[in-house]
C-alpha cells in the first residue's frame, strides 16, 4: 500500500515538475527572442514567411524576457538564409529601444520542390510518372530547385531529358532538365551557304550539341575546314561563320 502510494506521489511530482520546467522554458530570453524574431520574418517578408523556420540557436546578453522585444537583422532588405545573427533591443519604461545582446538565429527555407523516383540516365527522357512532388528544406541546396509549374511549362512546350545523371530521391534543379538536342556531336548534317543568288550546298559533321536556332561548330571533310553555323533543323545548318 505504502509503496503504491508513493508511487503514485511520485508520478505526480514527475508530471508538475514538467509543467514547471515547460512553463520556466517558455518565460526563457531564449523563447522570447524566438517569438520576436518570427514576428519580425512575418512582418518583414510576407511573401515568403510561410516558407521560412526560424530557430534560436544561442542568446548573449541581459535580455528581459518579460520586456518587449525587437531584432534587427545584419542583412536588412534580404531574405536570410542559412545561419545569420541578429541584434536583440528592448523597450524601456522611457519608451526608447536600448541594446540588450545578440541572437544567432538559423532560417531554414522550404519549398514545394520535384524528386526523382529512381535512377536517370543521362540524355534519357524525363516525365511526370518520374517525379514527385515533396515540401522540403532547400536552404543548402546549391542551385535553384525546379517547381512543378515550370516542370509542367517545359513539358507543354515539349519532350524533356535529363541533362546529367540523376540519382534516386534527388531534388531537380532549373539545369537538371532540358529539351532533346536538334543535333550532336557526331551528327551528320547539311550546312547551306548563299552567295548572292547562289545556294551552296556542304556535308558536314556536327562537333558540339544545339538546339534549333543555336550556332555550333561543323567540320566539312570536303573543304578540310571548320564552320560555325545555326541549326536550322535536325538535318540542316545555316553557314554564318569560316573558321
Amino acid at each position: 500500500m505504502l509503496r503504491s502510494v508513493g508511487s503514485v506521489l511520485l508520478g505526480l511530482w514527475a508530471l508538475l515538475g514538467g509543467a514547471l520546467a515547460g512553463q520556466a522554458q517558455d518565460g526563457s530570453p531564449e523563447a522570447a527572442v524566438q517569438r520576436a524574431a518570427e514576428q519580425l520574418m512575418a512582418s518583414r517578408h510576407p511573401e515568403s514567411a510561410r516558407h521560412l523556420d526560424v530557430r534560436v540557436r544561442r542568446v548573449r546578453g541581459s535580455i528581459d524576457s518579460t520586456a518587449r522585444l525587437k531584432l534587427e537583422l545584419l542583412n536588412r532588405g534580404t531574405v536570410p538564409e542559412g545561419l545569420t545573427r541578429a541584434r536583440v533591443r528592448t523597450k524601456g519604461s522611457s519608451g526608447g529601444w536600448r541594446d540588450a545582446g545578440w541572437a544567432m538565429l538559423r532560417v531554414a527555407r522550404y519549398d514545394s520542390v520535384l524528386t526523382t523516383h529512381g535512377r536517370i540516365k543521362q540524355g534519357a527522357s524525363i516525365g511526370p510518372d518520374d517525379v514527385e512532388r515533396a515540401w522540403m528544406n532547400v536552404t543548402d541546396l546549391h542551385g535553384e530547385p525546379l517547381r512543378a509549374s515550370e516542370f509542367r511549362g517545359q513539358q507543354e512546350q515539349g519532350p524533356l531529358v535529363a541533362d546529367r545523371h540523376l540519382r534516386s530521391e534527388r531534388v531537380l534543379r532549373t539545369g537538371d532538365v532540358r529539351p532533346p538536342y536538334a543535333v550532336g556531336p557526331g551528327t551528320d548534317t547539311d550546312m547551306y551557304y548563299r552567295r548572292g543568288r547562289v545556294t551552296f550546298r556542304l556535308s558536314c559533321t556536327v562537333r558540339e550539341p544545339g538546339f534549333v536556332e543555336e550556332v555550333v561548330r561543323v567540320y566539312c571533310s570536303d573543304t578540310r575546314k571548320t564552320y560555325q553555323a545555326r541549326v536550322q533543323t535536325e538535318e540542316a545548318v545555316r553557314w554564318v561563320k569560316t573558321l
